[in-house]
């Protein structure tokens, strides 16, 4: 079972992995003409942006729970009734007429994607170790930014048609439950494992202790998302305010975040091989930084997709880092917890990101909150390498 069908297996959990990103922002194409569609329900202009949003927020809610599960019920059970779950809920904007349904669906397919990515990067730190995880978790955030690509270019060309039309795309987890089926295991728990690498904590038996390290991975994570999610969620509506803009053209500038990502995901462990774990984060900051710099002084489409292009290549490399960074750390006994949690921080980042702009929008337009954040990125970029070259010697 475990050499048979190791090829199917690995093809499993990448295309599992583009599901969670396809879960949020498939629809960000659509969000312009939701708002138009229910611009009657009070708070539309928020509750649009929830559509894509809500999702993360059960993902981070349950995700703890979900890493408990996936430890105690067994990371394939787990793994097979998300991807049930998602097909069920993602499809629930295609026939619901009232927004709060629709939003209720939303929020049954973010404890679906929370239970999802959870199972699949826990089962990637048990599956790999060493050199084979630091490639494969870069060929994971490779696949996911591709299938952002496919899908949100998909999601733009279904959006023309109908606003309801993207959401026809959720079934496709019915395929990737069916390759699960056949060639996911049940891997191996050893109970006093210890992790791959660190230092000042203490694992006995099943409980651990979570260190100022893991709760520093869970902070930058929170905070990286709530960064990356200003893209799928604000600039739909500063492209659809240009001249001759269409959902199409929405969906494949929107894209490019993906392509530009899969580039940097791809060489992860050559970037790994070089350079520390905040060094790495440091990187991540100072690209994005200027992405969003572009995008606060573009006036055009084509500049947009600059800034865009720029941004991308920073969040090729955040995700990896940050999912390698945790299971380095983490136990295998624990390892479902403990990603659980940080899932907790990386979903909660992307719900809160429409709120966390909102008081930003009243010092000006979007282009004046991106280059605040633009600013306040550079100067977090600057500290992490200072801080590298202070602190390595505890990492």
């Amino acid at each position: 079972m475990i050499e048979k069908y190791k090829g199917l297996r690995k093809a499993t959990l990448l295309i599992a992995s583009t599901l969670t990103v396809m879960a949020g922002a498939i629809v960000a194409p659509a969000l312009p003409q939701i708002s138009k569609e229910f611009s009657d329900v009070p708070g539309i202009d928020l509750l649009s942006r929830l559509v894509l949003t809500l999702p993360a927020l059960f993902m981070g809610i349950l995700a703890p729970f979900a890493g408990y599960l996936t430890d105690k019920a067994g990371r394939k059970k787990v793994l097979l009734f998300s991807l049930v779950l998602y097909a069920f809920a993602g499809t629930t904007g295609l026939y619901l007429n009232n927004l709060y349904h629709i939003l209720a669906g939303r929020a049954l397919l973010g404890i679906a994607v929370g239970a999802l990515i959870t199972s699949v990067i826990t089962l990637i730190g048990d599956y790999f170790e060493g050199e084979e995880r630091s490639r494969f978790m870069g060929l994971q955030a490779a696949f996911a930014g591709m299938g952002g690509l496919i899908f949100i270019s998909l999601g733009g060309v279904l959006a023309d048609i109908n606003w309801r039309m993207p959401f026809l795309l959720y079934v496709a987890s019915f395929i990737v439950w069916i390759m699960a089926v056949i060639s996911v295991y049940e891997p191996f728990k050893d109970k006093n494992a210890e992790p791959d690498q660190i230092k000042g904590q203490k694992s006995t038996g099943s409980k651990v202790k979570i260190t100022p390290i893991i709760w520093a991975v869970y902070a930058i994570t929170f905070f990286s998302a709530l960064i990356f999610y200003m893209i799928p969620t604000q600039m739909p509506f500063m492209l659809n305010a240009m001249e001759g803009i269409s959902n199409t053209r929405i969906g494949f500038a929107i894209a490019f975040v993906n392509v530009a990502s899969v580039s940097t995901s791809l060489n992860y462990s050559k970037v790994k091989r070089r350079m520390s774990y905040p060094a790495i984060m440091a990187l991540v900051y100072l690209l994005v930084f200027t992405g969003f710099m572009i995008i606060s002084q573009s006036g055009s489409y084509v500049m947009m997709i600059v800034g865009i292009v720029f941004s991308g290549l920073g969040f090729g490399l955040m995700m990896p880092n940050i999912n390698l960074w945790l299971i380095s750390l983490a136990p295998s006994a624990m390892r479902g917890q403990l990603v659980g949690y940080l899932n907790m921080s990386l979903f909660l980042g992307m719900f809160g990101s429409p709120i966390a702009i909102q008081p930003l929008l009243r010092l000006g337009d979007l282009y004046n909150v991106f280059f605040i954040l633009a600013i306040l990125i550079f100067v977090l970029g600057i500290f992490f390498l200072i801080f590298n070259k202070l602190k390595q010697q505890i990492l």
